[in-house]
């Protein structure tokens, strides 16, 4: 019987909303974290980025932020072209984790509320864990300050009791803090762009099905 770890994160506009779930056995845990600290030391050796550097994606696609704080004119810091590759590279990283049995949930629901997405999520996640008769334990960005969406705790306890498969409340972990919700947090923009096609963001528009789509626990496929 398999128990997951679940990261998650969230995005989208005042149409629609999203939120993404990574989901890591939990007895593949530490080979998936090893995977991506060696894509995270690879961006320290080539472009000087520190492994502890929050890979926040709509800030480092927009450009902001100085990752290489010493070398204001270091490429990491002015190349949105660059930023696009690494983002890129990251996701190719991901995509290789599904041979660990990393799987990968989204749900968009209309406006731009994300606390309905999120209960969206739970009651996604939890239908599907039930198929497989496995357990999980969702991880929340909890923020610099810590607090999450005061819904998150009513989507858990949404659930009933007696037959859920999602565990306890959500855990908070900030993204700063989290390589794996940095993860969901790339997973769940890619998500958003794919289907909201922003004109900006048009070199993400197939990011989502072109990388993700294998690690898919619902294809959605048309």
């Amino acid at each position: 019987m398999t128990s997951y770890l679940i990261y998650t994160d969230d995005s989208g506009d005042e149409i629609s909303s999203f939120y993404s779930a990574l989901l890591v056995p939990m007895d593949s845990w530490s080979k998936v974290l090893r995977q991506w600290l060696k894509f995270r030391k690879w961006l320290y050796n080539k472009h000087e980025v520190p492994a502890d550097y929050e890979l926040h994606t709509y800030q480092w696609l927009k450009g902001q932020g100085e990752p290489v704080p010493d070398k204001p004119d270091h490429l990491a810091n002015t190349s949105e072209g660059l930023r696009r590759e690494i983002a890129e590279k990251a996701l190719k990283q991901i995509r290789v984790l599904h041979q660990n049995g990393v799987r990968l949930l989204t749900c968009e629901t209309q406006g731009a509320v994300k606390a309905d997405a999120y209960r969206a999520l739970i009651d996604a996640l939890d239908a599907e864990l039930e198929k497989e008769q496995a357990w999980g334990v969702v991880v929340v960005d909890g923020g610099k300050d810590g607090a999450p969406d005061p819904h998150v705790r009513a989507a858990h306890r949404s659930l009933k009791l007696d037959s859920r498969r999602v565990v306890e409340d959500g855990w908070l972990q900030p993204a700063q803090a989290s390589q794996l919700v940095q993860m969901a947090d790339l997973l769940v923009h890619c998500a958003y762009q794919a289907a909201r096609r922003k004109p900006g963001r048009r070199f993400m528009w197939d990011w989502y099905p072109k990388h993700l789509h294998d690690l898919e626990l619902t294809c959605n496929c048309p």
